[in-house]
């Protein structure tokens, strides 16, 4: 990993994001390509708990990534509970899916989320759209 990140991983550090992921593999995948990027990450599995210490600490994360695939409240309620909130609608919010379809990325967007990407993880396609939106926002 460490050829895919060189001195990108140097200032991507700067940044703490809150994964929101039900599936456990899926989480640790999010989790290593980030810890390999110097992105400090707190993980959780459902929106409900998302939303709790998102609104919590509303300047503790620069972005979410939301699987839109949740139990309970899925990933575009919790994407449109953040976006109604004052104090959190500017966080970068990025949808994953192992679902992916061109009418799923394009229904993404156009609810509300920043970026779109499908599962499995293209590691350099994420860590560059998380580089892009991160440096959008600093």
């Amino acid at each position: 990993m460490e050829r895919v990140f060189g001195q990108k991983a140097k200032k991507m550090g700067q940044w703490r994001l809150l994964v929101v992921e039900d599936e456990v593999d899926s989480a640790n995948v999010v989790e290593m390509i980030l810890n390999a990027a110097q992105i400090d990450t707190d993980v959780t599995s459902n929106a409900e708990e998302a939303l709790d210490q998102v609104l919590s600490h509303p300047d503790k994360y620069a972005a979410i990534i939301i699987d839109l695939a949740l139990p309970g409240m899925d990933g575009f309620a919790l994407m449109k509970a953040i976006r109604a909130t004052a104090s959190v609608k500017h966080l970068r919010l990025i949808a994953v899916t192992a679902f992916h379809t061109p009418e799923l990325r394009s229904r993404a967007i156009k609810a509300g989320f920043d970026a779109y990407v499908p599962k499995p993880l293209d590691t350099t396609l994420f860590v560059g759209t998380l580089e892009r939106l991160l440096n959008q926002s600093s």
